[in-house]
Parts: C-alpha cells; sequence; structure tokens
C-alpha cells in the first residue's frame, strides 16, 4: 500500500492538465469580469448621455418638463418608465456658492432649470452564472441609476449708452470732430440718418475683418484687434448697406471714411461690445440672435474709445441773453475694466458708461463792478450700470418673451470751483476743488466762489422690455427727477462767496451780493444752455438710457 502511494506520487503525467483546468477557471472569471464590466460602464456611460439629452429637454420646456423628460428618454433607447424623477427649480450662476447649492426646488412659476434620475437595468453577459454570489439580481442584471441637472440658457443682447440725437449750435460737429482729430461739417439730416440706421454688431464684425485685413477667425479676435478709425467707419458703412439703412445714413458714413482717410488712429472694440458664448464662433457661423446698435451711438462710441487724449476743449457759439460766451471741456474715461457698452449675455451680465467730466466755463453779463462773471461749473458723473436681471419666454412663443434690465443711473459730482488741467485730466483720483474766482476788479478786489452738490440715485430701477420694443429697439430712460434744474437751484443756494481786498484794500461795498444777483439773474439762461449741450452731448444727469436689441429662448444647458 505505502509503495502504491509512493508511486503515485511520484507520477507527475497528467499534472498539466490539472493545472489548466485550474487556471481556466481564474481566466474565466477575470474574463467575466473584463467582459461585464466594460459592458457596465458603456451602458452607465449610454444612460448617462440620454439622462443629460432629457435635462436638456426639460429645462428648454419647463411647462412641459415631465412628458419632455420622457419624450428624450424614448428617442434616445429607454423607455418613459425610466425617468424616475423630474424635480423643477432655481438655479443661480453664483461662484461664491457651492455647486451643489446652486440648484434648490421651486414651485413651476419661479423655475428656471430642472434636475432629472433615470434608473434603468443592465443584463451580465458572461457573470450570470456568478449572480448569486451578489454581483447582480436574480436575474442576474446590474441597476444603473444617473442624474443631471440642466438650466435654461435664455440670453439677451442690450446696452447702455448715450443719446446722440439733436444738432444745436454745431456742438456735435465739433464733439466728434475733435474726438476723431478731424474737422466735421454734417447736417442735421446726416445725423438724423445716422440716428435712424441700424448695424448689426455680428455683421459689422465680418464686415471690419475684411476692410482692415484681420486675419481672425472668431467675432473675439476681431474685437481684439488693433484697426483703424477709418477701417471702422468703412466697415460700419458696409454693414448699414447690407442692413439696408437709408441712403442718407450709408452717405453720411462715406463722407465720414473720407475725412478720416488719413487717420492713423487705432482702436480695439473690447470696450464697445461683449458677444458672450457667441465671442468663440467663426465669422462663418450664424448667430441666433441679434446685438445692434444705431450707426450714430456706434460712430460716437468710436470717437470716444479713439480718443487716446480723452480731453477736448471746444467753445461754444450761444445767442442766449445774459451770456457772452460759453466754452467746454470734455474729458471721457474708461468703461470699468471687462466692460463694455453692449453685450450678449445671461441673467446677471452688466453693461457700464463710461466715466465723464464736463467743465462748462460761462461768462456772465451783468452790471457795474460786476459787469461781466466768470463762473465755472464742474460736472463729473460716475459710470451708470444695467443688469440683466430677468428673461421671461412663453415654451413656443418668442412673441410672448420679455427682457427686465436693472438699471443705475451714475451718481452726478456738481461744483462750482478752480480745476486745474492736471486734476481734471486724471481719472485716477475725484477733484476737490478750491473756490474758483468768479471776478477779479484788477488793483482793487476779487470775488472768489465755491459751491458742491452730489445727486446720488444707486438704487436699481427695474425696466422691462416686451418682445415689440425689443423688436424696435426702444431705449428707455431711468429717471427719478429732473436734476437739471434742481441741480443749478442748489448749486446756487450753496454758493459761498469771499470778498478779497487787492492793492489799495479800499472796500466796495455790495460787491459779493452783486456778483450773487448776476448768477442768480442767470439761472434760466444756464438752465437752457446745460439743457440744450446735456441733450446734444447724451449725457443726462441722474439718468440712463438702455435698451434691448435680442432675445433668445428655448436653449439649455447641462449645470450638474
Amino acid at each position: 500500500m505505502i509503495n502504491l502511494l509512493r508511486r503515485l506520487f511520484a507520477d507527475r503525467r497528467g499534472l498539466s492538465s490539472i493545472v489548466f483546468a485550474g487556471s481556466s477557471m481564474v481566466l474565466f472569471g477575470f474574463g467575466t469580469m473584463a467582459v461585464d464590466v466594460g459592458s457596465f460602464y458603456y451602458q452607465q456611460r449610454r444612460q448617462q448621455t440620454a439622462t443629460d439629452l432629457a435635462a436638456l429637454a426639460a429645462a428648454a420646456d419647463l411647462a412641459r418638463a415631465d412628458a419632455a423628460a420622457r419624450a428624450s428618454a424614448g428617442r434616445n433607447g429607454y423607455t418613459a418608465a425610466a425617468v424616475e424623477r423630474v424635480q423643477l427649480g432655481t438655479y443661480t450662476a453664483d461662484a461664491t456658492l457651492a455647486p451643489e447649492m446652486r440648484f434648490q426646488p421651486s414651485s413651476a412659476a419661479v423655475a428656471n432649470a430642472a434636475r432629472i434620475e433615470m434608473r434603468a437595468t443592465t443584463p451580465m453577459i458572461l457573470g450570470r452564472v456568478l449572480a448569486a454570489g451578489g454581483l447582480g439580481n436574480e436575474a442576474g442584471d446590474v441597476t444603473i441609476l444617473t442624474r443631471a441637472t440642466a438650466a435654461q440658457d435664455m440670453q439677451a443682447s442690450f446696452a447702455i449708452g448715450s443719446r446722440l440725437v439733436r444738432v444745436e449750435g454745431g456742438a456735435l460737429n465739433g464733439l466728434l470732430g475733435g474726438l476723431l482729430g478731424t474737422s466735421l461739417s454734417l447736417s442735421v439730416m446726416d445725423y438724423e440718418g445716422l440716428a435712424r440706421a441700424r448695424i448689426d454688431l455680428f455683421g459689422f464684425a465680418r464686415r471690419l475683418a475684411t476692410r482692415a485685413s484681420i486675419s481672425a477667425l472668431t467675432f473675439d479676435e476681431v474685437v481684439r484687434a488693433q484697426v483703424r478709425i477709418g477701417d471702422v467707419i468703412l466697415a460700419a458703412q458696409d454693414a448699414a448697406r447690407d442692413q439696408g439703412a437709408g441712403s442718407d445714413a450709408v452717405a453720411a458714413l462715406g463722407h465720414l471714411a473720407t475725412t478720416l482717410a488719413g487717420s492713423s488712429q487705432r482702436l480695439n472694440l473690447q470696450s464697445l461690445v461683449s458677444f458672450g458664448i457667441y465671442g468663440g464662433r467663426q465669422l462663418s457661423e450664424e448667430v441666433p440672435l441679434k446685438a445692434s446698435l444705431s450707426a450714430l451711438d456706434l460712430v460716437s462710441a468710436a470717437a470716444q474709445i479713439a480718443n487716446g487724449a480723452r480731453q477736448l476743449d471746444l467753445g461754444l457759439a450761444v445767442n442766449v441773453p445774459g451770456l457772452a460766451s460759453v466754452s467746454l471741456k470734455l474729458g471721457i474715461g474708461e468703461r470699468p475694466v471687462g466692460t463694455s457698452m453692449v453685450r450678449v449675455g445671461r441673467t446677471g451680465a452688466t453693461v457700464h458708461t463710461a466715466q465723464t467730466r464736463l467743465l462748462l466755463t460761462l461768462t456772465l453779463v451783468g452790471s457795474g463792478h460786476a459787469s461781466l462773471v466768470k463762473l465755472p461749473l464742474y460736472l463729473e458723473l460716475a459710470s451708470a450700470t444695467a443688469r440683466l436681471t430677468a428673461i421671461s419666454c412663453g415654451a413656443g412663443d418668442i412673441t410672448s418673451a420679455r427682457v427686465t434690465l436693472g438699471v443705475t443711473p451714475a451718481v452726478v459730482d456738481a461744483w462750482i470751483g478752480e480745476v486745474s488741467n492736471a486734476e481734471f485730466s486724471n481719472f485716477s483720483t475725484r477733484p476737490n476743488p478750491p473756490a474758483a474766482t468768479l471776478l477779479n476788479l484788477l488793483g482793487l478786489a476779487k470775488v472768489t466762489g465755491r459751491a458742491h452738490v452730489t445727486i446720488s440715485n444707486t438704487s436699481e430701477t427695474p425696466v422691462s422690455f416686451s418682445y415689440a420694443e425689443i423688436q424696435r429697439v426702444e431705449k428707455k430712460t431711468t429717471s427719478t427727477q429732473n436734476f437739471v434744474a434742481s441741480l443749478l437751484s442748489r448749486l446756487v443756494g450753496d454758493l459761498e462767496l469771499r470778498v478779497e481786498l487787492l492793492g489799495l484794500g479800499l472796500p466796495i461795498p455790495g460787491l459779493d451780493g452783486a456778483v450773487s444777483g448776476v448768477i442768480a439773474g442767470a439761472a434760466a439762461p444756464l438752465d437752457q444752455v446745460l439743457t440744450s449741450l446735456l441733450n446734444t452731448l447724451g449725457i443726462g444727469l441722474g439718468q440712463a438710457d438702455s435698451w434691448v436689441s435680442g432675445v433668445r429662448c428655448g436653449g439649455a444647458v447641462l449645470i450638474l
């Protein structure tokens, strides 16, 4: 018996078969795992894609979110029952919030997003025999649960800017000509034509790329490029002609282009327009909404951007009783960094006006010792802001669209005081001017005066635009009161006069009262001049003009 056992253990025949049989089971196990795990991840990716598409469909049609999600699942190979949950909520695009906190369940009335959960099973291929080991259910299937959240991707193009629609006393020719470094002689009809003509900025960017020979592929690359001011005007003329503008506007742009043919001024248009998510699109691609400006707004904005000195001195011809002369110094600052006049964006996007300074020096006609009184009126306007606060769209009906902006007019500082050229040109600080010399009787006395008034309207005012108003690109003015009259009356009321004796030091009785009387008597003509000038420059004290030129409904974007 012992010998038999020794011979059995010593016999190596068939050992390889035993090892192979054992190894085959191990290899089968690994093969089963590889095939089934690969199949599981494939099915999970497939189901996640279907869930993403269902979320996008639900967010794009929130009124029918449940039906839209189930229909989408059906189109992508899943039953309607696979959609286990459809939850509506509000999504807040705020980077300061944790990602999981940006979506909050809400009622359908205020919802702008949808969260979808899908549950389905996928069968094991080779691992059914192992199902009893706990890797699947009794049928050898594995349950897959996927989630996706999408928000409505409604967008609008909106703007805040000037109202350069009037020409009085040649001030607008002087203003634009000074900013452009040339002399202009456009007529009232020319300006009216430019104000009526609408220019789509996407079409304008395509034309500018051709005119300026920019090797750009996208809209953003065009606005980042340095181009000559003459090419900007020619591109505006091309775009105006493309969009069927009136012949008066096309001719006026041609006249401007000819006048600027030799100009070396260069600029980029990043502070004019921000194309948002469409900025990265190819120039040959179509864009689903319009972002437009009047030709006059476009020319004015380009002139301001091109004016590197940002300071302009004008002598204004006036024929107003009580006024001997009027001169204007205008300074235009930068818009806040990273902002523009026109923007395409989602809720939360903003646009800003440029900071503006005016120094209006008036010579008032009096009598006696106060026959000529100089009155320097300094105005500083901070940036006004318009924020896109809401877009509402009825399902499948673009004509029901409504866009709401939150508009904050600029804070205005007004002074009667002596502002130096250095202070006027330095936009990094706010001037705090000392008293100005209003009257100087050489060798006898001088009268100085100082006044300061601040007009603050910092609360955001909602301004709503219907689809019809968007189609007309209707401008709306946000204001709480008429600041021109109140500004002048408050300045005159706040004016502190001081008489200084010079030379012989002989007193001149009633000199301060005489100066005060001249200024008070000139209040009405000052109102007239200031109102006319501000209208011509497109500046509103405590006011902001805003408009919406395009809206896109029905889109959606994945967020989680």
